[in-house]
């Protein structure tokens, strides 16, 4: 995959903000979704930097397996697996917590008091694919069958949908999901929560449909990844991050589709 210049100055940006984040003890997830993201990006498992990222997580890791949430957690252990290995004991005592708080129906939610989630459930399916049971994809199937009907299909959901389905599963709703996004894209090539939403697009969304796509590149019209990674050319602050509430998030996910797309046009040349 090319080093285009947005793609290393928003990698260099991220770079500083974890160094800088554990020099302060920030929030786990904070530094393990950026972490994760620099790992996509091509920083290698042996870096200093992803080395002291993961002593960090182990010392955060609580007695009961977790951090402080399943999506943290998520984070956390996809970064360790990508360094040490699915079978490290930090990973195997994740595993087991995930487990315990799955929901009854299947799916985990933003803590684990709450209802299952979409974006939660989708991101361990992706993150940490050995949590994932037969149930949690039926949930999520389920829970998309019935947001796909409603009024308002959020382009994020759809994006996060397609990034935790397996190949054989429902693929008319996969094939209709895809579809929809092309025509939820905005006129300026980037994606907003809907087409029109007040915002407008943004880093965040763009690069969670982005990423979802990717994953069925073979779906999707190339134009569509193309006018997405051209906005998101384009949007860039000069100082590598996108203009998002959390900086460090959008730009994160921003970088995350985009690694993903240009892998998926290079796929299917």
């Amino acid at each position: 995959m090319p080093k285009n210049n947005y793609i290393a100055t928003a990698t260099g940006r991220l770079t500083a903000f974890v160094n800088d984040a554990l020099s302060r003890s920030l929030e786990t997830i904070r530094i393990a979704r950026a972490a994760h993201t620099l790992l996509l990006a091509g920083i290698t498992t042996s870096d200093d930097l992803i080395q002291q990222v993961i002593s960090f997580f182990v010392q955060k890791q609580r007695p009961d397996g977790g951090w402080s949430d399943p999506e943290e957690t998520a984070w956390a252990i996809g970064c360790i697996s990508l360094v040490r290995g699915q079978e490290d004991i930090a990973v195997q005592s994740a595993l087991q917590w995930l487990n315990d708080v799955r929901k009854h129906d299947g799916g985990w939610g933003v803590h684990p008091r709450d209802q299952a989630r979409i974006r939660t459930t989708a991101l361990i399916s992706t993150l940490v694919p050995k949590a994932i049971k037969n149930e949690d994809i039926d949930w999520l199937l389920n829970e998309w069958r019935k947001d796909f009907s409603g009024p308002v299909r959020l382009s994020y959901k759809a994006g996060f949908f397609l990034l935790a389905m397996p190949s054989g599963r429902d693929a008319e709703l996969i094939g209709k999901t895809t579809k929809h996004l092309a025509e939820d894209q905005n006129d300026d090539g980037g994606f907003a929560p809907w087409k029109g939403h007040p915002i407008g697009s943004d880093p965040w969304s763009t690069g969670v449909v982005l990423w979802g796509l990717s994953r069925w590149g073979e779906l999707v019209d190339r134009t569509v990844l193309e006018r997405a990674l051209d906005w998101l050319q384009k949007t860039q602050l000069q100082s590598g991050y996108w203009p998002y509430h959390y900086l460090d998030d959008g730009t994160s996910l921003a970088l995350i589709g985009a690694v993903s797309a240009m892998k998926a046009l290079a796929a299917n040349e």
